[in-house]
C-alpha cells in the first residue's frame, strides 16, 4: 500500500524512479562532457575520412590494406564514413546534446546579461581582488550622478540603487560576450543539421518514401527502369555524370551500396568540347568543359565553361568538373598471332569501353586457341609522358641470360628495357618524354578469367635501339610489366613476327641447324660426322627454345634442360656450348625468315646482330606475356569525355549560416570582454566616501590596464585615497 506521502504526491515510487532516470539521462545528454566526447568521435572520423580514400573501388582498399583488413574495415563504414549509420547517429546525438545545452543555459545567460547586480553588499565588495577606496568633496546625493556620467562615457551601462546608508552604482560592459557562447553552440547545431541534410539520410528517406530500388549497370544498359529513377524534386543528392563530347544528358547516376539510382536533372547538359593542358611531367595542368545548358521549362539555352574550382550553378544544382575519361574512342587494331607457323595479321575495329567476341571472326582467327573468346577495350590515352633515361646502360648478351631470371618481369617504372634486360638505374639521368598513344585491353577466356594488356602504338628509343613496349598484368592491383620487341629495318614489327613464325616451322629449324653446322665446320676433314652432330644439337636447342613439345619455351626451357641432364659441376660449360649453338642457329633462322619472304639476306653487321639478340630475348619472354595474340594500335579517332559531379545540397547554405554563427561566437568570446564595476557611495564628514570594485569573467592584461586607468583617474579627483587592492591578483 502506498504511503501517505506517495498518495499526497499522487506518484508511485516506480514512477518517481523513472522520472529520476529520465532526468539523469537528460542531464548526461545535455552535459559538456557528453558533447565533447561526441565532438572527439567526429574529429577522429573526419581524420580517418581524410586519410582513407572514400568511395573508391573495392580493389583499391584490398591493395592498400590487404583482403583481411579491408573486409574488417568495410562493415565499419570506414570507406564511406560520412554516410555511415554510426557517424550520422553521432551527429544527430550531438545536435540533441547541444540543443539541450542551449535550451537549458540560454535563459540563464540572457538573464545574467540583463542583471546589473545592484543589490551587491558592501561586505562582498570588500572581498574583490580589484578594489579601491577614497574620499571626495562632493555630497553623496550628487556624486552618484557624476560617477554614472563618468562610467557611461567609458562605455558602461549603469544602474543606481539607493539604500538607507548609501547608494550603489552598478555598471556593466561587454555583456554581449555571453552571445558568443550562445552563437558558438548554435553554430554546432546548425552545421550538424546542414551536414545531415547533405548526407545520405535524405536520399534514403526519398528512396524509402517513393519505393525506389537500386539496380545494376546491366539493367541500366537495357534502359532506365522506372523503379530506379528519382524525380527532380529529390531534395538532396550527389551524383556523377560521364558525358562524351557532342552528347547530351538529362540524368545522372547515384552510387549506393546496393546498386545504382538514376537522378533526373532539371536541365539538359551538352558537352561541346573538353580541353586539357599538361605539364612537362605529363600531369594535367588545366582541364575544362565547354557545355551548353538547356532548360526545358523556360526553353532557355546558354553556354558555360566548367573548370576545377569553377562550377556551374543552375536551379539549385551545382555541376563540378570532377575528372575526365575516354568517351568511346574509335580504334582500329592489327591482331598479331603469337602462336603457330603462320605469319599474318588481321584487322579489328572497336570502341573503348566495348569489346569484341573473337570467336565470331571466323577465318581471321584461324590457328589461334579456341579458349580466347573475347577482347575488352578498357582504356586509351593519346599522350603518355614517362621519365626515360638520358644515358642508357647498354644491352645484355644472351650468354648472360641463359640461366638468368627468366620469370622476373620488372615494372615499367623501374625497367623500360627488355623484360630480361637491365633496369633503369635509380641514379640514371632521366627526362620526361611523350612516348605516344597507348591502348589497354583485356583478353577473357570462356571461364571468365582475364589478363590485362597495355601496348604502345609507336616504337620507343631505349638503350640505343628501338622497341615496341607491350605490358601485361594479372590483376588491377599489380603494375604493368613490360616486354620489349625490337623493330626491323623499316621500324615495324614485321621482321620480328616473321622471325617468330619461322622458329615454329620444323623445316626452317632443320634447315637453319644444318646451315649453321655447315658454315661452322664444313671445311674440316671430318666435317660430315661433325656437321651431322652439330646440326642435330643445334636443331634440338631450337626445338627446346621454341617449345615444340608443348612445355615451357625460351631460355627457361634451355635452363631446365641443363639442370635436369647435366651434372652441377659441368653446367656452366654446357650452358656456354648450348647458348653458342643457339645463337648461331638463331641467326640462320632469321636469314631463312627473310629469304622465304623474298627479302635479301641480312648483312651480318652490328645492327642486324643486335636485332637477332633482342628478338631472341623477346621470343623467350613471350611465354611470360601469356597471350596467343597481341593487338597493335593502328589508327584511332579520339573522343574525350568529362566526368561531372552534380550536387543538390540544401544544407550548404545552412552550413554557411552555421559558420557565420561560429565566427560571431568566436569573435564575441575572444574580443568582447565582460566587465563589471561597482561604486558604493556613503556619506562622510567632509563629503562622500567611495568604495570601488571591478570584476571580469576572464582576467586579461587589457582588464588590468583598464583597472589601473580607473584607479589613476579616481586618484586624480579624490581628496584622500587608500591603496588599491589590485596588487593581490
Amino acid at each position: 500500500m502506498s504511503s501517505s506521502g506517495d498518495i499526497a504526491n499522487n506518484t508511485s515510487p516506480q514512477r518517481r524512479g523513472r522520472q529520476t532516470a529520465l532526468a539523469n539521462w537528460l542531464e548526461l545528454l545535455g552535459s559538456m562532457r557528453f558533447a565533447i566526447s561526441l565532438l572527439t568521435l567526429i574529429c577522429i572520423a573526419s581524420a580517418i575520412g581524410t586519410v582513407v580514400g572514400q568511395s573508391d573501388p573495392w580493389v583499391n582498399y584490398v591493395n592498400q590494406f590487404g583482403p583481411f583488413w579491408a573486409s574488417f574495415f568495410e562493415p565499419m563504414g570506414l570507406f564511406r564514413i560520412y554516410n555511415a549509420p554510426w557517424f550520422i547517429a553521432v551527429m544527430a546525438f550531438l545536435v540533441v546534446s547541444t540543443s539541450l545545452c542551449v535550451y537549458r543555459n540560454t535563459p540563464k545567460m540572457i538573464k545574467e546579461m540583463r542583471v546589473y547586480r545592484e543589490n551587491i553588499r558592501e561586505s562582498s565588495l570588500k572581498a574583490f581582488a580589484h578594489r579601491w577606496e577614497g574620499r571626495f568633496n562632493e555630497k553623496p546625493d550628487v556624486l552618484p550622478g557624476i560617477v554614472t556620467e563618468w562610467l557611461e562615457h567609458k562605455g558602461f551601462k549603469v544602474k543606481q540603487s539607493v539604500r538607507e546608508n548609501g547608494t550603489m552604482v552598478a555598471a556593466k560592459a561587454g555583456s554581449a560576450n555571453r552571445f558568443g557562447y550562445i552563437a558558438a553552440h548554435l553554430s554546432i547545431i546548425v552545421i550538424c543539421v546542414g551536414g545531415l541534410l547533405d548526407s545520405g539520410v535524405p536520399l534514403q528517406v526519398a528512396v524509402w518514401a517513393t519505393g525506389k530500388t537500386p539496380v545494376t549497370g546491366a539493367e541500366i544498359s537495357q534502359g532506365i527502369p522506372e523503379k530506379a529513377r528519382l524525380g527532380e524534386s529529390n531534395p538532396s543528392y550527389r551524383a556523377n555524370l560521364l558525358l562524351p563530347e557532342g552528347e547530351t544528358s538529362r540524368v545522372a547516376v547515384l552510387n549506393t551500396d546496393d546498386g545504382l539510382l538514376i537522378q533526373d536533372l532539371p536541365f539538359e547538359l551538352t558537352l561541346k568540347e573538353f580541353r586539357i593542358d599538361f605539364y612537362s611531367t605529363g600531369m594535367p595542368k588545366l582541364f575544362a568543359s565547354d557545355v551548353v545548358v538547356f532548360d526545358p521549362e523556360t526553353q532557355e539555352r546558354f553556354e558555360a565553361t566548367i573548370e576545377v574550382n569553377k562550377p556551374l550553378i543552375y536551379k539549385g544544382v551545382t555541376v563540378y568538373q570532377s575528372s575526365f575519361d575516354d568517351g568511346g574512342t574509335k580504334i582500329q587494331l592489327k591482331g598479331i598471332p603469337l602462336t603457330g607457323e603462320r605469319d599474318y595479321r588481321f584487322d579489328l575495329d572497336g570502341v573503348v569501353g566495348g569489346g569484341r567476341d573473337l570467336s565470331q571472326l571466323g577465318e581471321k582467327m584461324n590457328g589461334l586457341p579456341a579458349e580466347v573468346l573475347k577482347v575488352e577495350f578498357t582504356a586509351f590515352k593519346s599522350i603518355n609522358v614517362e621519365a626515360l633515361p638520358v644515358e642508357n646502360s647498354g644491352s645484355v648478351g644472351v650468354d648472360d641470360l641463359a640461366l638468368g631470371n627468366a620469370n622476373a618481369l620488372s615494372p615499367f617504372e623501374t625497367n623500360l628495357a627488355s623484360v630480361l634486360g637491365p633496369g633503369v638505374k635509380e641514379d640514371a639521368k632521366t627526362k620526361f618524354t611523350n612516348i605516344g598513344p597507348a591502348i589497354t585491353y583485356k583478353l577473357r577466356d570462356e571461364s571468365g578469367q582475364a589478363r590485362e594488356f597495355h601496348n604502345y602504338m609507336l616504337p620507343i628509343n631505349l638503350d640505343g635501339g628501338r622497341y615496341y613496349l607491350a605490358g601485361v598484368r594479372d590483376t588491377p592491383a599489380d603494375g604493368f610489366k613490360y616486354l620489349r620487341i625490337p623493330v626491323d629495318d623499316n621500324g615495324q614489327l614485321d621482321g620480328f613476327m616473321r622471325f617468330r613464325a619461322a622458329l615454329q616451322s620444323d623445316d626452317i629449324r632443320r634447315a637453319a641447324a644444318q646451315q649453321f653446322a655447315l658454315q661452322a665446320f664444313g671445311d674440316r676433314a671430318d666435317s660430315a660426322q661433325l656437321v651431322a652432330s652439330v646440326s642435330d644439337s643445334a636443331r634440338r636447342a631450337l626445338e627446346r627454345f621454341a617449345g615444340v613439345d608443348g612445355g615451357i619455351s625460351g631460355l627457361p626451357a634451355i635452363a631446365q634442360f641443363i639442370e635436369s641432364t647435366v651434372p652441377e659441376g659441368e653446367r656452366e660449360k654446357a650452358s656456354d656450348v648450348i647458348i653458342r649453338l643457339l645463337q648461331g642457329a638463331m641467326w640462320e633462322v632469321y636469314q631463312l625468315s627473310r629469304t622465304t619472304a623474298n627479302l635479301a639476306p641480312a648483312v651480318p653487321d652490328e645492327v642486324h646482330g643486335r636485332f637477332v639478340q633482342d628478338a631472341q630475348i623477346a621470343l623467350s619472354d613471350l611465354s611470360l606475356y601469356g597471350a596467343p595474340v597481341m593487338f597493335q594500335l593502328d589508327q584511332f579517332d579520339e573522343v574525350k569525355a568529362s566526368v561531372f559531379q552534380l550536387a543538390k545540397a540544401p544544407g550548404q547554405w545552412i552550413v554557411y549560416l552555421g559558420c557565420l554563427f561560429l565566427c560571431i561566437g568566436v569573435f564575441s568570446m575572444f574580443y568582447i570582454r565582460e566587465r563589471r564595476a561597482f561604486f558604493w557611495v556613503t556619506r562622510d564628514a567632509e563629503g562622500s566616501r567611495v568604495m570601488m570594485g571591478m570584476s571580469t569573467t576572464r582576467k586579461t592584461m587589457d582588464f588590468e590596464k583598464e583597472y589601473e586607468q580607473f584607479v589613476s583617474e579616481l586618484n586624480s579627483r579624490a581628496t584622500t585615497k587608500a591603496a588599491p587592492a589590485g596588487d593581490a591578483v
